[in-house]
């Protein structure tokens, strides 16, 4: 056994998910403790919802540290102990494995994507960015000398799909001695357009980076010692297996978290599925609540259409040719840094071609340079801002009326003592999937039939402090009544005040949106996800564009397009997610146990736990103990709020298993055993692109690392051998079902199921497997003309199910529902579209409170209007050269970005006698990290940005632990529960939090910052062996 070693240059929404949300996730019997309007509402609302949704489904069926194994002393093959080796080793033995493929100069091109090294750096920091707001990418490139690789053998191009972030543009890889040696962007990909970013170009580094986890490793002595030994797969597995099997034995499944993240995770299901037939534990992820879910999900549940995210796949009107949004609001989005190639090309394209834009950012991101309108809004008060902006819009009559009247819930009588809106079989007016306004015809209430009576005029207001009188002599109001209750005290001047803007401003920014309408849209990001407001958010942007009729419009950003598995085209999905009756889907018992899960019912969306929940109930024991943790993603310790808190949680856990393809601190400083992951260029995959579908071939397959969903895969099949019967079902075709699909006992059986689910969804055929699907991808499942006509005005087709209704909109009402009373149903009964109906959990938790139909504000809980001690207000954001805790081991990116910036306005930085360059403490209530200095007008004065980091080159320090803490700002971010979390949700906060800075010293000790610092992370070519498919066979 040795110590491991690395090098130191210095001491230091589809079909299917469309049709689950009216029967997944919940169906157990009503709660006799609840009121029997919301069971009667509960059965009503999820039966019409359900046939709806189903009827939904069938309407689209049609065609249409890893050791670079350099071994000490052992023989070939055995399991000995490893280390990494000394730089002088690595760049001797870089240089010998890389002679047929340097150039006659020397160069290694493997280094390269088709650019020098020094060119690339010269291209700077936002090269990329500034090409995509050019909006000509090859115009904007520095030219420079390529490099040209020897010439050994024919070159092969790939087209395969980047997977560097969540916009997985189309690449093409070179491919030559069965080595990547350059990749571009594919030309032809209908998206990206031959555009590629600095994340997708590093795809070569990190294919053959030296820290690449290459091999099955066991620890040895005590956790975080970073001592390893290398095993076989069979030994891992088993090993594995033989604890999890031990435990759920003795304390049953709640034994075990499973875990993911999004950055890079093009299966984040993964984990949720191996849960299911483990038959219970729980599941959670960084981002979740505190990144998409709530707009996700609540989004969806208001417009009955789909989410705004830019990023994360919904929004395709801005890539269609002839696209005619006229002003698009981008609140918390910045396209030309989280996707430069894509996102980025595509808004900025619009915007040279006379597109407004609005952007609502703290900092002045590439996106708010250019924009019309830049309200530089305080961190965590964006829903103060929404406020202001339904008020103006209401006040000032701006509000598509006829759409308003027909197409919302907004006319409904609303009953005041439970704030839900009425059936008209609740006051003798009609059946119950009517509804009741009050008809200024007549003068009383009246029913109110779907789609609309045209013979009523429905009163949309009852006017300040009155009230409608109903048959049964109670008194009621609208919706709209109670929409305008929520957001008449949000004065221009009063967000002004609350947000640290101009008014003037704000009002500039609304009418600019409002011109635009009804081809206009907002797309909120997800800085309101990382806020206790996060809910409340996606509601105000939810209910912004259905007041202006911006839904299923020519240029509008909610679209109702079926090209999409969401979230992001996860094609392997848990086992009964869609099927409540499923005998894989998690038991109920043990799914209303997922911790935090009954407090913040929204989680239910994504079959997630709460993280601080899960943190406690480590702890603690409260209300049970998990033992075992298996996690699949990057670095937890980067990530995760207070982070402190989570790794002395994480150190008292009995096995921790860290599946990546790198090392990190998750592995080097918390797990037990590191077992090796596939990288995108060696992965098969598939996924949409507008109106075609594209595919990821694996390039090459290193060492023995394999895609994700055979570790899973292998553990079940363990589990099945020593009579986990859960387990042995997942093998039974007969038992998962074809539309799930078994576990999978070889890469190729996995295979063969994605193109049978893209052959059954996409094109309608049964019958494909994995050849069939290579043979003719990327190809066309619809015109681009069919593709973007579907949307428009859809809501107005024939409902298939009911001929001669118009199909609506995919909520209980059939109508846009931005007085979402759903909320209630949520919380008091977890049905996760506010339709459904579930016995709550009992005798482990309390039930929800009700969650609001209507948004409001919360000042955050850490202000810098009251806290004297700590003034500042701290704020991230995603940077151009990383996403999420990726490619901080690449040395491309690293030279450009080699330590966090902190942006500080020059007002502040004299008031506490700060100039750039300077190192700074930053320091919060729960820990203080570094940053450097940044001088810049580009925040405002009091707030302070600075992304999260970390440094893979203190993995090897006396203390590995310095990797996630020297400058690492999730050390001062919430996840304790003194710190409150969103109700729906339960988010924790990351953005808007406070905190003082002071001077420091100078750099942390032993980071990188100098561009031949970088030099040991250079790529290391390997040979395609086949990965860890090649020598183990479950």
């Amino acid at each position: 056994m040795q110590r491991r070693r690395r090098m130191q240059p210095r001491e230091p929404r589809s079909r299917a998910q469309r049709a689950a949300r009216a029967c997944a996730r919940s169906h157990h019997a009503a709660d006799p403790r609840l009121p029997a309007v919301l069971h009667r509402r509960a059965r009503v609302g999820r039966r019409h919802r359900m046939a709806g949704r189903l009827a939904h489904h069938r309407r689209r069926q049609g065609p249409h540290r890893g050791v670079s194994a350099n071994r000490i002393g052992h023989a070939a093959g055995t399991p000995e102990a490893f280390r990494i080796a000394p730089r002088t080793m690595h760049y001797a033995l870089r240089t010998m494995h890389s002679a047929p493929h340097t150039d006659e100069k020397g160069r290694n091109v493997l280094a390269t994507t088709d650019i020098s090294r020094r060119g690339f750096v010269k291209l700077g920091a936002f090269a990329a960015a500034a090409a995509a707001m050019s909006g000509s990418v090859g115009t904007n490139l520095v030219h420079v000398e390529p490099a040209v690789a020897a010439e050994s053998g024919e070159t092969q191009k790939i087209r395969t799909l980047c997977r560097a972030c969540l916009n997985n543009c189309g690449m093409i890889a070179h491919v030559r001695d069965g080595k990547v040696i350059k990749l571009e962007g594919d030309p032809d990909d209908p998206m990206n357009k031959g555009a590629a970013c600095v994340k997708g170009l590093a795809g070569i580094q990190a294919l053959y980076n030296p820290n690449r986890i290459k091999y099955p490793m066991k620890r040895q002595g005590e956790r975080g010692s970073n001592e390893w030994e290398r095993i076989s797969w069979e030994q891992a597995i088993n090993e594995i297996a033989d604890v999890m099997w031990e435990y759920y034995q003795k304390e049953g499944p709640k034994s075990l978290v499973c875990s993911t993240g999004g950055g890079g995770n093009p299966q984040f299901f993964s984990p949720a599925r191996f849960l299911s037939v483990w038959g219970g534990g729980n599941f959670f992820e960084p981002g979740c609540a505190q990144c998409y879910l709530p707009r996700n999900h609540m989004e969806f549940c208001l417009n009955g259409t789909a989410d705004t995210s830019l990023a994360d796949g919904p929004v395709t009107e801005v890539y269609l040719p002839d696209c005619q949004t006229k002003t698009y609001v981008m609140w918390g989005v910045g396209p030309s840094y989280h996707g430069t190639g894509s996102t980025g090309r595509a808004v900025t394209e619009l915007r040279n071609n006379g597109m407004k834009s609005v952007v609502i950012d703290p900092r002045l991101t590439p996106d708010a340079a250019r924009a019309d309108v830049w309200l530089a809004i305080r961190p965590g008060t964006d829903v103060a801002l929404m406020l202001a902006w339904m008020r103006y819009i209401i006040d000032n009559k701006l509000w598509a009326q006829d759409f308003v009247r027909e197409w919302t819930n907004l006319p409904f009588l609303v009953n005041e003592d439970t704030r839900l809106t009425y059936r008209a079989s609740e006051l003798d007016l009609g059946g119950e999937d009517e509804y009741v306004v009050w008809d200024q015809n007549t003068n009383s209430a009246k029913a109110m039939p779907y789609p609309f009576d045209d013979s009523l005029d429905p009163a949309m207001f009852a006017g300040e402090g009155k009230f409608f009188e109903l048959p049964n002599g109670a008194k009621a109001r609208t919706a709209f009544d109670h929409m305008w209750e929520s957001c008449k005290d949000y004065t221009l001047e009063k967000a002004a005040d609350i947000c640290w803007l101009d008014a003037d401003e704000i009002e500039q920014a609304i009418n600019i949106y409002v011109e635009g309408c009804p081809n206009a849209g907002i797309s909120l990001g997800v800085a309101t996800d990382q806020a206790r407001n996060s809910a409340q958010a996606a509601q105000g942007d939810a209910i912004l564009d259905i007041l202006m009729g911006c839904i299923r419009t020519p240029g509008a950003i909610v679209q109702n397009r079926p090209c999409y598995v969401e979230p992001c085209n996860y094609v392997v999905q848990p086992f009964g997610l869609h099927h409540p009756d499923h005998p894989l889907r998690m038991p109920e018992e043990e799914a209303n146990a997922r911790l935090g899960y009954t407090e913040h019912k929204g989680l239910g969306h994504w079959l997630a736990s709460h993280i601080p929940t899960v943190l406690k109930a480590i702890e603690t024991g409260e209300p049970y103990r998990p033992r075992i943790w298996i996690e699949r993603s990057g670095n937890k310790l980067a990530m995760i709020g207070n982070a402190t808190r989570f790794y002395n949680a994480m150190m008292t856990t009995d096995l921790n298993v860290h599946m990546y393809m790198h090392w990190t601190t998750t592995s080097v400083c918390l797990a037990d055993y590191v077992l090796p992951t596939a990288e995108w260029l060696e992965t098969n995959y598939a996924q949409d692109r507008l109106n075609t579908y594209g595919i990821r071939r694996a390039t090459t397959q290193l060492y023995e690392a394999v895609d994700e969903c055979m570790h899973w895969s292998w553990l079940a099949k363990a589990l099945a051998d020593r009579g986990h019967q859960r387990a042995i079902d997942s093998f039974d075709p007969e038992v998962a079902g074809k539309f799930y699909g078994t576990y999978w006992k070889t890469y190729e059986e996995y295979m063969d199921y994605v193109g049978y689910f893209v052959g059954s969804f996409y094109y309608g055929t049964e019958d494909w497997d994995w050849k069939t699907f290579e043979a003719q991808a990327p190809s066309e499942y619809q015109t681009i003309e069919e593709y973007a006509n579907k949307s428009y005005d859809s809501h107005l087709l024939d409902d298939e199910e009911n001929p001669g209704k118009p199909a609506g909109f995919n909520t209980t009402s059939k109508r846009c529902e931005p007085y979402f009373d759903g909320n209630i149903l949520l919380g008091n009964t977890g049905a996760i579209d506010g339709s459904g109906s579930m016995e709550p959990a009992k005798d482990v938790f309390p039930l929800s409170d009700n969650y609001n139909p209507l948004p409001y504000y919360l000042e955050p809980h850490e202000s810098p209007l009251t806290d004297t001690e700590y003034p500042y207000v701290l704020t991230q954001g995603r940077l151009p050269f990383f996403h999420h805790g990726t490619l901080r081991n690449t040395p491309y990116t690293r030279e450009m970005y080699p330590y966090p910036e902190t942006w500080i306005n020059p007002e502040t930085a004299k008031e506490l006698g700060v100039e750039t360059g300077d190192w700074l403490w930053l320091e919060s209530r729960r820990g203080k990290t570094q940053g450097r200095a940044r001088v810049t007008k580009s925040v405002a004065p009091k707030v302070i940005y600075q992304e999260r980091y970390w440094n893979p080159e203190l993995l090897d320090s006396d203390d590995p632990n310095r990797a996630w803490q020297v400058m690492n700002i999730n050390l001062l971010t919430q996840n304790n529960d003194e710190c409150p979390f969103n109700d729906v949700y339960g988010t924790y906060t990351l953005r808007g939090i406070t905190i003082k800075i002071t001077k420091a010293d100078g750099a942390p000790e032993g980071v990188w910052m100098d561009p031949e610092d970088f030099t040991p992370w250079l790529p290391e070519p390997s040979e395609n062996t086949g990965g860890g498919n090649a020598v183990y066979v479950a």
